[in-house]
């Protein structure tokens, strides 16, 4: 039964609730048992659709719950949770930020230091969620910048980063999924040298990463976010006196250590696994011809099985650290671990339902649906276009930019090579897919990375959606009127760069203003212009 535009009520449904209910969990339940009572409707009928709805939705909940990457995604997150809350109840976390703000000294810096973490953990968009979110939190506190701010400048340096990295988890699915492209179209291009010379095309992930950078330096802000910062401003302690010593230095270690432990090692699995698993393919002579690259290597490599080693390693040296430097005995390192196990549980049960509706959606149709307006007549200059807005479309209404690239990119790449023999239309088709997936992700409250954002930074959920909103709109108008739209038109790729990065600049500097509280409350570590 084909549903057509009800497929999409459910996505709609949850985001409706999600604004006015200010309840996750309720907003994507409901979403689920209504998108699971329509899958029913077609086979059995109105009358009997609520109750075959519902077993269809315990059925999809228990698949999400069982699936072994969800797993390992799930138990990632509760090890990080249980690293953040034994580094926090060792005092690791505090003398981390004791050292931080001897150089983070103002909100300014506080920023820039967030959005340089986040431009640093590049791997992988749920590790730097969770990394930099729960690593820069207590600064921000401290510097009077709201958790809003702080969900904000993760979620849109994660996703973004990981994108256009040559080497992340991201990087390995881009190319495998570029690589049916191409194949599907008859083309003997190489799908790694493809997706290289498509990384200029990814507007919105480089345009958003010069906006952060912007909002981060000029201390500007505008919407919602003003607010927020403002009320974080009046709420900002008095400054304390810094006590420099070689406790404070040994201990700041026990946060630092598992943080760049987490990193590293996630990067080193992904290396020698990814190694290991060319070599084998060598071996079995199924390795395709002409060297293997850095991207074949990660690619090759399983990214959930990296996160969740690292995640162990992190938290045995949060341990070890902890009991050796006798701040947490044996049982209090557990009952600290546990307490931060607890923190996260009720944003795991709202990825758990995330994870749900995703699969409903995929029952229902609605990203076919929503593929299918691509099916008009489409001139190659507003290809990139049309596609970016139906993948950022596609990517709101499912929340899930993995499960947007895995359906548009092998159907766009070749349409893009049955409408022209310009590459470039191949590259930016391709690329506007990718940005637009992102750019959905971020203006969705049901996206596992907007969950995984609030969670790190300790944001309330519906608060950090409605705060960088408005931002994740502005960069996308940019992206659209000065990226896709320019090149489809023949303007040169350098032309449009430098004319994307300067309006996300021009909007920062035009629309927003330095949030100021009545000089009473101001406080003394506010950054300047």
């Amino acid at each position: 039964m084909e549903l057509g535009f009800l497929s999409v009520l459910p996505a709609i449904l949850a985001v409706i609730l999600a604004v006015t209910s200010r309840n996750v969990l309720l907003s994507l339940g409901a979403a689920v048992f209504v998108g699971c009572g329509l899958v029913e409707w077609g086979e059995h009928g109105a009358v009997s659709a609520p109750f075959y709805g519902v077993l269809h939705a315990f059925d999809l909940i228990w698949n999400s719950v069982s699936s072994s990457d969800n797993q390992r995604v799930t138990i990632f997150s509760l090890l990080v949770g249980a690293t953040v809350g034994v580094m926090s109840k060792s005092g690791a976390t505090s003398a981390m930020v004791t050292r931080l703000i001897s150089i983070a000294t103002t909100r300014t810096k506080g920023m820039l230091a967030t959005w340089l973490a986040g431009l640093a953990v590049f791997f992988d968009d749920y590790a730097n969620c969770l990394i930099v979110g729960n690593g820069m939190r207590p600064l921000v506190d401290r510097l009077g910048i709201s958790r809003a701010k702080l969900a904000y400048i993760v979620d849109s340096t994660a996703a973004p980063i990981a994108s256009v990295a040559l080497i992340s988890t991201w990087a390995g699915y881009e190319v495998s999924i570029m690589g049916e492209g191409l194949l599907a179209a008859g083309s003997e291009l190489d799908p790694y040298g493809f997706f290289v010379a498509g990384v200029g095309y990814r507007f919105y992930c480089l345009f958003t990463i010069v906006f952060v950078g912007a909002i981060a330096w000029t201390g500007r802000d505008f919407g919602p976010m003003y607010t927020a910062e403002v009320l974080a401003m009046s709420q900002e302690p008095e400054p304390k006196e810094i006590s420099e010593d070689e406790e404070v230095g040994a201990l700041a270690f026990g946060a630092v250590g598992p943080m760049i432990t987490l990193v590293a090692w996630a990067l080193g699995k992904l290396w020698i696994d990814g190694h290991a698993a060319v070599e084998a393919k060598r071996v079995a002579g199924t390795l395709p011809e002409g060297s293997v690259g850095f991207i074949d290597i990660i690619g090759s490599a399983d990214g959930y099985a990296a996160m969740l080693s690292a995640s162990q390693a992190s938290l045995a040296l949060a341990v070890a650290v902890a009991i050796f430097s006798k701040r947490l005995s044996l049982p209090g390192v557990f009952w600290a671990g546990f307490g931060g196990i607890k923190q996260i549980s009720g944003a795991i049960g709202v990825l758990v339902l995330a994870w749900t509706l995703g699969s409903t959606m995929s029952d229902l149709g609605t990203s076919e649906y929503l593929v299918g307006l691509l099916d008009e007549a489409i001139s190659p200059a507003f290809l990139a276009s049309i596609v970016f807005v139906v993948s950022a479309a596609t990517a709101f209404a499912t929340g899930t930019s993995f499960g947007t690239m895995g359906i548009m990119v092998p159907m766009v790449i070749p349409l893009s090579f049955a409408i022209s023999n310009d590459p470039v239309v191949h590259m930016a088709a391709s690329g506007a897919v990718l940005s637009g997936a992102c750019w959905g992700d971020h203006c969705s409250p049901i996206s596992d990375t907007t969950v995984l954002s609030s969670l790190g930074a300790g944001c309330d959920h519906i608060e950090h959606v409605r705060t960088q909103l408005p931002y994740a709109l502005a960069c996308g108008a940019i992206s659209l009127f000065a990226g896709s739209l320019p090149v489809g038109l023949g303007a040169p790729l350098w032309m449009t760069l430098i004319l994307g990065c300067a309006l996300s600049i021009l909007v920062v500097r035009i629309f927003g203003n330095v949030p100021s509280v009545p000089s009473e409350k101001a406080p003394t570590t506010r950054g300047s212009v």
